[in-house]
């Protein structure tokens, strides 16, 4: 191309032009020249950075694949090959690798839906078992497998947690027949069931004090090591601690008695047989007699197997405050010939009403070997209203075991019988009411710090937890009249309750269904108050029902007749809830 042109320019005879257009070209070879050079050195550098990100990866790989490789072991036993298991399963737990428990809550998980299956196929919405035998089936049944080892899975990352507690809000539904836009704690309060959360944090309380009472345990120093680890995961010990920190109560108590690894009584010792009767025959339950029943049966049994001219009555009675702090014990003996005696003690700043009683029977049994041995062929009952007691008394063990132990040798070696003899509360019985009396003024007394068995503070435990979750439930009510309902009328009542119904209100307004939530009569919106007090179009039928005005809180909340007459008035209606 540049001969042509110069042979052009030549017969044209332009010499300077020429030379002009030659220097001309000879910069624009260079350029091309130097721009290829650039680009050939651009694409060389790209390569040679391609290539060593290449070999940092392989580096890397390698360095990982050395760090990961095991080496190859084989164990045997009795010959056996030992075959290696990533998820090992111990006493029912399953371990993974890393101890995020994320396997053992999976298994948690599937083994609570199975089984909540059994409750969906116990009832409907408006047939089949009530709230209460649901209730029982759940708390027996399938919540078991739901917290299997939680002191142990607790501490697990909350989205592995929250997968056993979307189980117990199912259960929750179906137990008080609550639509799914039902808060939770509502149905927590109607069926009386505490949050998963609540009860891992009361068993891993309750963990951290076992092993507070084991010196020689070695989780016992590692409780109270609280020293920052690597990972950000949380441990049993922190999270048992931080609880602890949360709990004024628990966290007051400072002494416990060493819990027994062995028996401390031999076993060749005889132990003293005390006749222990929790029951009176013609009382079935408390519940289905009124006070004035309960009295009269029970003082015709008193009068029959313990007639007062021959028998030595000792009443016992406890208090505590809030089942926890502050505990008294009273004590009221009848001897036969109508002396009495009295006794008001003070059982520590931090008592339960377990072992307010437990001391109750224990002061009785002091003043006994102190009187009978100058009563010949004397007979005693003791008389007390917790049956928990009388019935743990037969199985107890330790250091109650060993107090009650001496206190029951000496009666027993004083007296011709011994009966320990359960009888209802507060019903009017005279020495009954006088014990009651006695335990309060015990109460008030000074008070000491004593040492704490694990079994106490156990019960304190509890009970504290029990008190946090009636703060936070003040809806609960023990007598709501709707648990003697059928299961038609406590769903039908607790949806009107709740205001969680299928009502056009709440349909529209929450689920956005349908195109008004205004009531067919179309004079306001279709809720539970204007169904049941104020809709025209059920005038009649609520005249049938209602012979004269009641307020919408009798009509949800009264007594049990009340509660049937609104879920007739809603199935003879037709409304759907």
């Amino acid at each position: 191309m540049i001969i042509v042109i110069i042979i052009i320019l030549r017969r044209r005879g332009g010499r300077i032009e020429m030379m002009m257009m030659m220097m001309m070209m000879m910069m624009m070879m260079v350029m091309m020249m130097i721009i290829i050079i650039i680009i050939i050195i651009i694409i060389i550098i790209i390569i040679i950075i391609i290539i060593i990100i290449i070999i940092i990866i392989i580096i890397i790989i390698i360095i990982i694949i050395y760090i990961l490789e095991k080496p190859t072991v084989t164990l045997t036993l009795d010959g056996q090959k030992l075959i290696e298991e990533n998820n090992p399963k111990y006493l029912g737990i399953t371990f993974d690798p890393r101890l995020t428990w994320k396997t053992h809550i999976d298994t948690c998980h599937q083994k609570g839906l199975t089984r909540t299956c059994i409750l969906r196929k116990l009832a409907g919405l408006e047939w089949g078992a009530d709230s209460n035998i649901l209730k029982k089936t759940y708390t027996g049944y399938v919540r078991p497998v739901l917290e299997y080892g939680v002191t142990s899975w607790g501490m697990a990352a909350k989205s592995n947690v929250q997968k056993v507690i979307s189980v117990q809000n199912q259960n929750l539904r179906i137990i008080t027949g609550g639509m799914k836009s039902t808060p939770i704690r509502i149905m927590e309060s109607q069926s009386q069931i505490e949050s998963m959360l609540d009860r891992r944090d009361r068993k891993l309380l309750t963990e951290r004090t076992k092993y507070k009472a084991q010196p020689t345990s070695k989780m016992h120093k590692r409780i109270n090591n609280l020293n920052k680890g690597r990972l950000k995961r949380s441990s049993f010990a922190k999270e048992s601690k931080l609880i602890e920190t949360e709990n004024e109560i628990i966290q007051e108590i400072k002494n416990l008695t060493p819990l027994e690894t062995h028996a401390s009584t031999p076993p060749w010792e005889k132990q003293p047989q005390i006749e222990i009767r929790s029951h009176i025959r013609t009382i079935e339950s408390k519940h289905k007699h009124s006070d004035l029943e309960l009295k009269d049966l029970t003082s015709t049994y008193l009068n029959e197997n313990f007639p007062k001219e021959e028998w030595i009555r000792v009443y016992t009675d406890e208090s505590a405050e809030n089942a926890v702090t502050n505990g008294g014990s009273g004590v009221y003996i009848e001897m036969p010939d109508g002396k009495t005696t009295e006794s008001s003690i003070p059982t520590g700043i931090h008592c339960s009403n377990y072992r307010a009683e437990l001391e109750a029977i224990i002061e009785a049994l002091t003043i006994l070997g102190r009187i009978t041995p100058s009563i010949s062929q004397a007979k005693a009952v003791i008389l007390s209203d917790s049956r928990s007691v009388l019935e743990k008394l037969e199985v107890l063990r330790g250091a109650e075991r060993q107090q009650l132990a001496k206190g029951f040798k000496n009666a027993v070696q004083n007296t011709q019988s011994l009966v320990l003899q359960w009888i209802p509360a507060h019903c009017g019985i005279e020495g009954n009411e006088r014990a009651d009396s006695l335990a309060k003024e015990g109460s008030q007394l000074e008070q000491i710090e004593r040492d704490l068995m694990y079994s106490e503070v156990k019960t304190i435990i509890k009970n504290s937890m029990k008190n946090k979750w009636k703060e936070s439930h003040p809806e609960f009510n023990r007598q709501d009249g709707v648990h003697q309902l059928d299961r038609r009328g406590q769903t039908t009542i607790f949806r009107l309750r709740t205001g969680h119904n299928r009502l056009r209100h709440h349909m529209k307004r929450v689920f956005k269904v349908g195109e008004t939530n205004l009531c067919s009569c179309g004079e306001a919106a279709e809720t539970a108050e204007h169904v049941l007090q104020n809709c025209q179009t059920y005038d009649a039928l609520r005249q049938s029902i209602w012979n004269e005005a009641v307020d919408m809180t009798t009509k949800l909340y009264g007594p049990p007749h009340e509660l049937e007459r609104t879920a007739a008035f809603i199935a003879k209606a037709g409304i759907a809830v």
